[in-house]
């Protein structure tokens, strides 16, 4: 027992940090692309949109339609062509702020985003303060529109936009969960669990990463209930450390990051679960290995 304890301990040191880097290095909201871990990146990126914008056949008649008929729709479509299938930002943004003007308030949240995401496009005549760009994103959310939620989320998070408010944050990320924005019910989570370190908080925390988790399939969840059945208390949770439960969790997470994030990351579901291999009893290795396939096969049939 010494021995798995002083095994715990030295797992849980870099557990801790993994999870805490994990939660709030989260690309959940702007940037779709596993590959990258920081959610401050405001890439918007939409698989749908981006497949129609693919697929235009004539994309030149659309900046026809807008330079010359003023039409906003056409003004946003090509604004999204030149930013998602070009990567010619410059004239993305511009087009985006005609089709603003034009009256089509969810671009706001495009505008906003260049703006935050890539302020080496604008000099002193066109850059935007954080309140200017705020503002557009605001109107963007005033449509109902998912990414402008999203960012809102994002800019009262994070620190680098120097308007931290997590009131906000979570205001805005309970209306992301009413949308069905990626990976926000996680984001939700972890704004609780690491950043309000709101312990009243666990048990509305637990469930959203279980919800994530069968949803999204989202390894970094699986990495928080693993860390709170680890060690409860320190999360403010009531019932008893679960082993099984600590173990099964650290498989679930092992097999949904499948290699991925090695870079910054140090693989500790992975070890921790081959630590236990030898340490636990073989019965306490059976039942955890049981709850993992039941987890798993749950995830699965919620996918087909």
């Amino acid at each position: 027992m010494i021995k798995i304890f002083f095994i715990l301990t030295l797992l849980t040191i870099s557990l801790f940090s993994t999870v805490n880097r994990a939660s709030v290095n989260s690309n959940a909201y702007m940037n779709y692309d596993e590959s990258n871990s920081d959610y401050a990146e405001l890439k918007l990126k939409d698989a749908e949109f981006e497949k129609y914008l693919k697929n235009l056949k004539n994309p030149k008649r659309l900046q026809l339609e807008c330079d010359t008929k003023n039409n906003a729709d056409s003004c946003y479509i090509y604004a999204g062509y030149m930013n998602l299938v070009l990567g010619e930002y410059k004239q993305s943004y511009d087009y985006f702020i005609k089709a603003f003007d034009l009256g089509l308030e969810q671009s706001g949240v495009y505008i906003a985003g260049f703006q935050l995401n890539q302020p080496e496009l604008f000099n002193d005549s066109n850059r935007l303060t954080i309140g200017e760009s705020i503002r557009y994103a605001e109107q963007a959310f005033k449509t109902d529109f998912p990414d402008a939620t999203r960012l809102l989320t994002v800019i009262y998070r994070e620190p680098k936009f120097n308007r931290v408010d997590l009131k906000k944050s979570e205001y805005y990320n309970k209306i992301a969960i009413e949308q069905n924005v990626k990976m926000s019910r996680f984001l939700l989570a972890s704004l609780y669990t690491y950043e309000m370190k709101d312990k009243s908080k666990i048990n509305e925390s637990i469930k959203l990463y279980q919800d994530d988790l069968m949803i999204e399939k989202n390894w970094q969840s699986a990495l928080a209930l693993m860390t709170i059945h680890l060690y409860p208390e320190e999360y403010g949770a009531t019932f008893e450390p679960d082993l099984v439960k600590t173990l099964a969790y650290a498989y679930v997470s092992s097999d949904l990051r499948d290699g991925r994030n090695e870079n910054g990351f140090n693989n500790v579901d992975t070890r921790f679960a081959a630590a236990m291999q030898t340490e636990l009893p073989p019965e306490t290795l059976k039942q955890a290995k049981a709850l993992y396939l039941e987890m798993m096969a749950q995830m699965n049939d919620a996918h087909q």
